[in-house]
């Protein structure tokens, strides 16, 4: 007995060694290339224990770095893997935008066993994703939306209806998410989920399973995000198949509905409708699903997100809210109502929304992968080819050399616009030809959810509204911890 305690011990001691050895060779990685790397990197979780252990957002991780260390470029590790912090604004315009074509794709991988994600756009690469890109743009252009305006008026209305028949304390993003389903849900998947008129509705609880926290999502994303080599061995899936299954069952009934009908509605199914059509086009119905379904994900969390934080904004500071109300009453005399030219000509709320999102972007940090070997521009150092590149874009957006007082929420910093010819500091959406594919979708959606809501209601804090946010560390997004509870009463 003592002597198979003793072996057992022994192999637990190399193994120990032989991890360590192996964690040692790898954390030498950025220092043998001249790139400077802080210390403290541990065995296994390197540099990333603090937000594997869900102590801190990922975000916020990226942030440290980026406000401790002046460099331009910052060498750390995640899991024993190298991965490039881009601080220089001048460099992430050369990422992002001007030597694109060597950091097209992410970094992210499609689960293991995904019958849809590989299908999205969010996770193609390279060729793939660029042409799909060129077929899925004509579903969000300039004409597409103003033909579906009258469904987002619809859903702002049962919204309006939904708060006047619960003026009391709400927790603001579950609101705002059943009105940001009910906009999707009409535009991308041709049905109305009447988001409204209950809580328990198929619809919602697969949406709530589908963007909500859970042990499984939280490992299978951060492999996903942080350790794809591992997804092919491990396989598990970015979302819950069954979520999956359930929406793309959905729009697939609703194609076929559509086909039957010579009626246009001028929605993503009447765009995937016509590319059934073309025969030199080849896709399936998982392709189909897969943009559908992309378009679903990337509206719901960056539209939800910057409604819900504009008026947790607004319920902070009465006086600009008031000044947000007045605009938004002048351009409903001036156009007799909310519509879709009236949305495009809210200077002072454009300033709000972007402040929001400054503050609290939906999209706190980006990732991309060097697809070649790469000299960063006036240097020696080469970025090699399948380096991961993580861009802080809570850091940038919370520096006071391009945001003074960052802690502030100021619309009036966005009076003017922002100089990023030299240099990039600003992306809510992202930026470059990979930015957030429903940039101009969101901000319409946004736009007129806020306009509806403060032409009605009083937005103000209460006793259980968080002042200041702390974000979730449990998720990859930018959320409150306790989410936003505020207090809506109706204008006198």
């Amino acid at each position: 007995m003592m002597l198979t305690f003793a072996l057992a011990g022994f192999a637990f001691f190399l193994a120990f060694c032989a991890l360590h050895f192996y964690f040692s060779y790898k954390h030498k990685y950025w220092q043998k290339r001249g790139v400077y790397s802080p210390g403290g990197a541990k065995l296994f979780f390197s540099h990333f224990a603090d937000v594997a252990l869900m102590r801190t957002t990922s975000a916020e991780w990226m942030k440290k770095f980026y406000d401790q260390i002046d460099r331009d470029y910052i060498g750390v590790y995640i899991f024993g893997d190298p991965y490039l912090i881009i601080k220089n604004s001048s460099l992430l315009k050369s990422v992002l935008i001007k030597d694109f074509n060597y950091f097209m794709d992410r970094n992210v991988t499609p689960g293991g066993h995904e019958r849809y994600s590989p299908y999205m756009m969010f996770f193609q690469k390279g060729s793939t994703w660029k042409v799909n890109r060129q077929r899925i743009t004509p579903a969000l252009t300039s004409g597409k939306l103003r033909s579906m305006f009258p469904l987002f008026v619809e859903s702002s209305q049962e919204m309006v209806n939904y708060l006047e028949r619960n003026q009391t304390v709400l927790e603001a993003r579950d609101m705002v998410a059943r009105y940001t389903t009910d906009v999707i849900s009409k535009t991308a998947f041709g049905i109305n989920p009447h988001s409204f008129d209950g809580e328990n509705s198929k619809f919602t609880v697969n949406r709530r399973a589908l963007f909500g926290f859970s042990w499984r999502n939280a490992f299978a994303q951060s492999l996903c995000f942080f350790k794809p080599d591992w997804v092919p061995i491990l396989k598990p899936n970015f979302f819950d198949p069954l979520v999956m299954d359930y929406f793309s069952d959905i729009f697939l009934a609703s194609l076929e509905a559509r086909t039957t009908k010579n009626k246009a509605y001028s929605d993503l199914i009447d765009v995937v409708k016509e590319l059934r059509k073309n025969n030199d086009i080849q896709m399936d119905d998982r392709q189909f699903c897969g943009h559908a379904l992309q378009i679903f994900m990337a509206g719901f969390e960056t539209t939800s997100g910057a409604i819900s934080f504009t008026l947790y904004a607004f319920a902070l500071y009465p006086h600009i809210q008031e000044t947000a109300r007045r605009e938004a009453e002048e351009l409903k005399e001036k156009y007799g109502g909310f519509t879709y030219e009236a949305l495009h000509d809210t200077p002072y709320l454009d300033m709000c929304i972007n402040e929001s999102m400054r503050i609290y972007p939906p999209l706190a940090f980006l990732e991309r992968k060097c697809i070649e070997n790469y000299r960063i521009p006036g240097t020696d150092c080469v970025i090699e080819k399948d380096t991961a590149i993580l861009i802080p874009t809570l850091g940038f957006h919370m520096d006071e050399k391009y945001f003074p007082e960052p802690e502030k929420f100021d619309p009036e910093r966005f009076r003017n616009r922002l100089d990023q010819s030299s240099g990039l500091y600003y992306l809510p959406f992202g930026e470059g030809p990979r930015n957030c594919l429903g940039e101009r979708m969101g901000r319409l959606s946004v736009k007129l959810a806020l306009v509806s809501i403060i032409t009605n209601f009083e937005v103000t804090k209460c006793s259980k509204t968080p002042v200041p946010v702390v974000f979730e560390p449990r998720s990859f997004l930018t959320q409150s911890n306790v989410g936003i509870p505020i207090k809506f009463a109706k204008l006198r």
